[in-house]
């Protein structure tokens, strides 16, 4: 299969997931031995499974003013493939795919998503999907403490021209809701922590989100994570400019 979207050299990608909520039937209750009958299915390329726990935090608005209770966690189970940068999670009703560098191309990563569900598929047997998303994250290095972010991304209808000058410290996330089903989050921030370098980077952060039941045929499936692609891949190349697009295609040394 061939998108016509490029696949750079050098991409700035440090993660790029497909998320896919699944409803089961009703007569299939979610069990905790569910993740180990998938690691059955999968152990021979993904060995590794290993449980991850994330607390949650609710907070309640009621007469005597707003409290927090902290949730139990929900189970979530991980497998990282056995030689790629690759990493599936299971959670109840929801399959997240994350491809960590080296990114390889959207036709990899759409190989790997499509792979995995069929996997779960054929354990599961989920009997729709209620929500698919896909995200890419991109970290751009700054090469000096005068870079901004004018330096390597260009206006659009969804980045303002203010931003673009701004010094460190900058925010923006901007949650567009397209129509009833689809949403785009878009979030770009300067970021810097001890392990990075000593300029800092940029983060710019693509979401794209359906909620709608799509039937869980591997055709349907394949349609809507083309079309979520494209979105971003829209939203990504109208902001890169003439300086990123450079960076993407440096050859390595």
């Amino acid at each position: 299969m061939n998108t016509g979207h490029p696949t750079y050299p050098h991409p700035t990608i440090i993660e790029a997931i497909c998320d896919i909520h699944f409803r089961l039937p009703e007569s299939q209750e979610w069990k905790p031995s569910l993740p180990g009958e998938f690691f059955k299915r999968i152990q021979h390329e993904y060995p590794e499974m290993e449980p991850v726990l994330e607390m949650g935090l609710h907070l309640e608005v009621g007469p005597s003013g707003t409290s927090a209770k902290v949730l139990p966690p929900p189970q979530k189970v991980r497998f990282k493939h056995r030689t790629r940068s690759l990493v599936l999670q299971l959670a109840e009703n929801a399959l997240s795919i994350s491809v960590l560098p080296p990114y390889q191309g959207w036709n990899a990563m759409r190989t790997d998503a499509l792979a995995a569900w069929k996997q779960l598929k054929e354990v599961l047997k989920p009997e729709l999907i209620s929500r698919l998303g896909l995200r890419y994250i991109n970290r751009i290095e700054k090469e000096t403490h005068q870079d901004r972010l004018g330096n390597w991304l260009v206006a659009t209808e969804y980045i303002p021209a203010a931003i673009l000058s701004s010094a460190p410290g900058f925010l923006l996330r901007i949650e567009t809701h397209l129509d009833s089903e689809n949403m785009l989050i878009i979030t770009i921030g300067d970021t810097k922590t001890e392990t990075e370098n000593a300029y800092g980077a940029m983060i710019f952060d693509i979401d794209c989100i359906v909620e709608r039941e799509i039937i869980v045929g591997q055709e349907m499936l394949e349609g809507e994570m083309d079309r979520l692609h494209g979105d971003i891949w829209s939203v990504f190349s109208s902001a890169k400019g003439a300086r990123l697009d450079a960076l993407l295609n440096r050859r390595q040394q």
